[in-house]
């Protein structure tokens, strides 16, 4: 089992009025990671490609403010593989060691073209697996 691990730096534009790191934010360090994940698997979504990743659902759990400057550490791996879909499991980190927020993305394999879902490819599935999380890691 590997985990995908994303250094991120937190920018000043990530702040909202109240200080701290606004939550659409926190959202975008997981896309980070689930683009970083879907390169590092040969699935990275690219202009122009016949089908790929989308996100069909997010879900966040804040634990802990974030702030700038500052940065942090996306943990992220496969929570479950299923016929069209896959979960990506994340885990933010601070610089303390300490879990800021959770989250899980569904994603979907999606048909351009036909507009339609469509099944996890072979080669996408072998090597999601890699990614693959064991109970105990899980949100």
């Amino acid at each position: 089992m590997n985990i995908q691990k994303l250094e991120l730096r937190i920018d000043w534009k990530d702040q909202d009025l109240l200080g701290h790191v606004n939550n659409l934010a926190v959202i975008g360090y997981f896309q980070s990671a689930r683009i970083a994940i879907c390169e590092s698997i040969g699935f990275a979504p690219v202009v122009g490609m016949h089908y790929g990743p989308i996100e069909a659902a997010t879900e966040v759990q804040f634990r802990k403010q974030l702030h700038y400057p500052g940065n942090i550490t996306v943990l992220t791996g496969v929570e479950k593989i299923g016929n069209t879909s896959f979960i990506l499991n994340h885990r933010i980190v601070d610089s303390s060691g300490e879990v800021a927020a959770y989250g899980k993305e569904v994603i979907v394999c999606f048909d351009f073209h036909k507009q339609c879902k469509i099944p996890v490819p072979e080669s996408v599935r072998q090597q999601l697996y890699k990614y693959l999380l064991s109970e105990d890691c899980k949100n």
